[in-house]
């Protein structure tokens, strides 16, 4: 895609107008979690209740959709500075969040957004659908298996033990494997891992889907593109 700012590379579904995870090389990287969701109860049954209204308030508002506000960002940011000032300040629709990184070794931020305020962290850069730390009154988002099912306490650990698991890893993204994607990070509702290097142009991207097995299964190759060699 082609904006003001330059070229990107949106990995998502065909069609699909936002931006989840993409790429601007020489510029910076990001991607878009699901943010916890503000709990006005604290019964397992009565999340649809919570869920249900939540969506009705956000649906009446004027401000931006996140997704559109990280299209914007790869739209017309030249660069990680000015993304990250543009995710922080602008008032959203909907609690988000941002993972940002740049080209350089100190750009790389963990951008948690409410409607109206922002919290930015750095060095711990990992993210997963609940804030860090948990913040009273917000649950960690989970899936629909466990929509009904599970406690306050094992919400927020499922999205704990993903950010750690990740936080754990300690390989390198130099080769084409996604051996960080592993359990709990892979989970039955995993259909895309992306690698995305913006100072080198290296954007690889994977599909899985259920086989049968209770995780998902690589189903497509890796794709990997070397940007900044085509651009050349």
């Amino acid at each position: 895609m082609r904006g003001a700012g330059g070229d990107f590379f949106s990995v998502t579904w065909p069609g699909y107008v936002g931006v989840l995870t993409a790429m601007a090389p020489r510029r910076f990287a990001a991607s878009l979690n699901q943010a916890p969701m503000w709990r006005r109860t604290c019964h397992r049954w009565l999340r649809p209740f919570d869920h249900a209204i939540n969506t009705l308030r956000a649906s009446g508002v004027s401000c931006i959709a996140p997704d559109q506000l990280l299209r914007r960002a790869f739209d017309e940011c030249k660069d990680f500075p000015s993304a990250r000032h543009l995710l922080e300040g602008t008032p959203v629709a909907r609690p988000a969040i941002y993972t940002l990184v740049g080209c350089a070794p100190d750009e790389g931020c963990v951008i948690e957004r409410t409607e109206t305020e922002f919290l930015t962290r750095f060095g711990r850069t990992c993210a997963a659908n609940d804030w860090e730390p948990c913040r009273l009154g917000w649950e960690g988002r989970i899936g629909m298996r466990r929509f009904l099912v599970s406690s306050f306490a094992e919400a927020a650990g499922f999205s704990r033990a993903r950010r750690e698991s990740l936080a754990a890893w300690n390989g390198s993204l130099s080769a084409s494997e996604f051996d960080w994607l592993r359990e709990p990070v892979l989970n039955p509702y995993t259909r895309l891992a992306v690698s995305m290097n913006p100072a080198r142009g290296i954007l690889r991207a994977v599909g899985y889907d259920l086989t049968g097995d209770v995780l998902p299964a690589p189903v497509t190759e890796i794709c990997e593109l070397e940007l900044l060699a085509e651009a050349a």
